[in-house]
């Protein structure tokens, strides 16, 4: 007789628990130099895939680690020798036909046993929900996990989705840079691949010029300490430890300290094998170049770190890293120093000439200037953003008036500017520079930096009234114009920067507690576009803003249900919807939440469809409990109205919750589609009053209970 053994229904794969001795892979792709923006994208591919392969095929790991220079992307982990080997339940005809009444197996029987490979013996009865059936476990042996890489490392190299990816000569295979070596050693021995032509070794090669001799590897402790022999820091973490250290101590030489801001720090990782700091000086006479524009020459244009003093100002020294370990680092440093000074001439040369043309009488020149072929100049941009920050000052701060327009005004004079012009990234700074140099008030020129804060995640918000009125017009105004003319974001590409415009307005609107209709504030933006193209621009910004606010809700912790039953009745006050969210989820997991939620949706419910009006009538009601429901919704009606006048939203919560058993017994007790037409509308009018006095907090019905 055949045992029996429960299961669910159709094929189950057993994995089996046996698991091999681990062995190492080492992978590595050594190409020409890449950008140093694209190696840690690549690094983090190259690990997601191969760990979703390993989990898919059945490979057991005890750690898979990506490491890479601008030379090659490494790929080292600790692989089981075979698969896990699993079963599979294969389920056959049912009991009572593949078995006579005295359990003796049929033809059905024998033929499901031949159609399986096993003798009919091996069955099984397996009890499911349609039935007990005949079935068979089928165990699948594991593979050797070097046949399996052979097959997959060739197909994780070529699915790399890199930007900017590109044939190169004598190759179809695109990639980001030419591949020059593919190291492949797994458990001490080559795997002997291949990928358009390049076949695979057990070589890797040191830097470039003081170490690029092949060298044999066979295992992971090989290959680390090989490298760094030959002058390379394969680990990104060790390299950039490096970097801190030496920076650190070459700035120590002169009384300093570094500034090392996290971008840079990585993008300099990603830029060298073997980092060599190098002390650099420049000219005292620089010192007198606004502080951002010498950090800006330093960091974005030639990748050094500023050093300061020990009152946090500018030293005439910098930080460069060289890959090489030269004999003569002297002559380094000069070439460092030269390319610096140069850079340095050139900034000290536009900021003079700057100077003789004050910012009002550049505005002009802004007529010639475009913002977008379809909407228009700079100087409409400039038009518009005054009447913007005028009403938005009338609404918020009124008497920062003359301020606003006159920061508005002014906004966009120093994108004319030769320094601009060198150095795009000072737009807004240099304008503040210029500005108090023309004898502006201080508040107008910080305004001028400030309309494009935030300009980065963690970033500072505007400080001053004038700054925050002029970066939420600047904010609205770009993307209204945009959506106005269909240049709204896809997938891949946003060139107006509306995602980081929405977000920034989100985040200044908390930030700095304003109270500001949405709707009003993309209404006034959108009077002002002549080019106005779509019927529906309104309606398409505010749900791109939204979805902002959401995001930045969820990432705040947040849960989606509660940030949706608040956005269904208010979307136009973020601020508001802010503090409504805050107070469900402080109140969502208090004992009495689940009920009160429960009781609404039954309100809720039992009003679909409906459209009742009125309030209803004390004369109409026929049981005790629909006045008891009416008499409890009319003690707390003035009570509710007091904490919404306050918004207190966790106050109003809790005071709701009074409600419920008075709910429960009116649903218990009461017919409420009642025949009589006259008594049903009277009970859907007072659930309806129950239901609208909930809507003053949220939705309830959208939340997860």
């Amino acid at each position: 007789m055949c045992r029996r053994v429960p299961s669910s229904e159709g094929e189950v794969r057993i994995p089996s628990s046996e698991v091999e001795e681990m062995k190492e892979l080492i992978f590595e792709i050594g190409t020409e130099e890449m950008p140093a923006g694209f190696v840690p994208l690549a690094l983090e591919e190259l690990g997601s895939r191969f760990k979703a392969w390993l989990e898919e095929e059945r490979i057991e790991y005890k750690d898979v680690k990506t490491m890479g220079t601008p030379r090659r992307l490494s790929l080292l982990a600790l692989l089981a020798e075979r698969q896990r080997p699993s079963e599979t339940v294969k389920i056959g005809p049912p009991a009572k036909v593949a078995f006579d009444p005295e359990g003796r197996p049929t033809k059905a029987a024998f033929g499901f046993a031949r159609q399986c490979g096993v003798d009919v013996s091996e069955l099984i009865l397996l009890e499911t929900e349609k039935g007990t059936y005949a079935a068979v476990k089928l165990r699948e042996e594991g593979k050797p996990t070097k046949e399996l890489l052979r097959a997959f490392l060739p197909t994780l190299l070529t699915s790399l989705s890199l930007p900017k990816s590109m044939r190169w000569t004598g190759t179809n295979l695109r990639f980001i840079r030419p591949i020059r070596w593919i190291l492949a050693v797994f458990g001490g021995e080559g795997l002997d691949i291949e990928v358009d032509g390049i076949r695979s070794s057990t070589l890797t090669y040191g830097h470039k010029f003081m170490a690029p001799a092949p060298m044999e590897i066979k295992g992971i402790e090989d290959y680390l300490e090989g490298l760094r022999k030959a002058y390379v820091l394969i680990d990104p973490e060790e390299r950039l430890e490096k970097i801190k250290e030496g920076a650190k101590g070459e700035a120590a030489k002169v009384n300093g300290r570094p500034l090392l801001r996290e971008g840079l720090l990585k993008e300099v990782c990603f830029m060298l094998e073997w980092p060599v700091p190098v002390l650099g000086r420049f000219r005292n006479e620089f010192l007198s170049l606004p502080r951002e524009v010498l950090i800006t020459a330093m960091e974005h244009h030639q990748r050094y770190f500023p050093i300061e003093g020990p009152k946090g100002e500018l030293l005439p020294y910098f930080i460069a890293f060289s890959n090489t370990q030269a004999e003569d680092m002297e002559y380094i440093r000069k070439g460092n120093e030269r390319v610096l000074e140069a850079r340095l001439s050139d900034a000290k040369f536009f900021f003079e000439e700057d100077l003789k043309i004050p910012l009002d009488r550049r505005v002009e020149g802004l007529k010639g200037v475009l913002f977008q072929s379809q909407i228009g100049t700079l100087y409409e941009k400039v038009q518009r953003l005054m009447v913007l920050s005028e009403r938005l000052t009338h609404k918020l701060f009124p008497e920062k008036l003359h301020k606003a327009k006159r920061a508005a005004y002014l906004s966009k004079a120093d994108l004319l500017t030769g320094m601009v012009g060198e150095f795009p990234e000072l737009q807004g700074i240099m304008g503040r520079e210029y500005a108090l140099k023309a004898g502006e008030d201080p508040e107008v020129a910080e305004a001028i930096f400030e309309q494009y804060l935030p300009r980065f995640s963690g970033d500072r918000l505007p400080q001053t009234e004038t700054g925050i009125i002029l970066s939420l017009a600047d904010k609205i105004d770009t993307l209204v114009c945009c959506f106005s003319v269909g240049l709204t974001p896809t997938g891949t590409s946003d060139p107006f920067g509306l995602r980081r415009q929405a977000l920034g307005l989100v985040m200044t609107v908390l930030g700095c507690s304003l109270r500001l209709s949405l709707q009003e504030l993309i209404s006034w933006a959108e009077e002002l576009v002549v080019s106005d193209t779509k019927s529906n621009t309104k309606e398409e910004v505010l749900r791109f803003i939204l979805g902002r606010f959401e995001n930045l809700m969820l990432n705040w912790g947040y849960a989606r249900d509660e940030i949706e039953a608040v956005l269904t009745v208010q979307s136009d006050d973020l601020l508001d919807a802010k503090n409504r969210i805050e107070a469900l989820h402080e109140s969502k997991n208090l004992d009495y939440m689940t009920d009160m939620v429960i009781a609404f949706k039954r309100v809720a419910n039992i009003l679909k469809g409906t459209n009742p009006s009125g309030i209803p009538s004390v004369e109409l009601f026929r049981q005790e409990e629909e006045k008891a429901l009416y008499e409890a919704y009319l003690a707390v009606k003035d009570k509710a109205s007091a904490l919404l006048s306050k918004e207190d939203y966790k106050g109003l919560i809790t005071l709701f919750t009074s409600l419920r058993p008075y709910v429960d017994n009116f649903f218990d007790k009461v017919l409420v589609m009642e025949k009589d037409e006259k008594i049903k509308d009277n009970r859907l009018s007072l659930l309806s009053l129950i239901y609208e006095l909930f809507l003053k907090v949220a939705d309830f019905s959208k939340l997860n209970v």
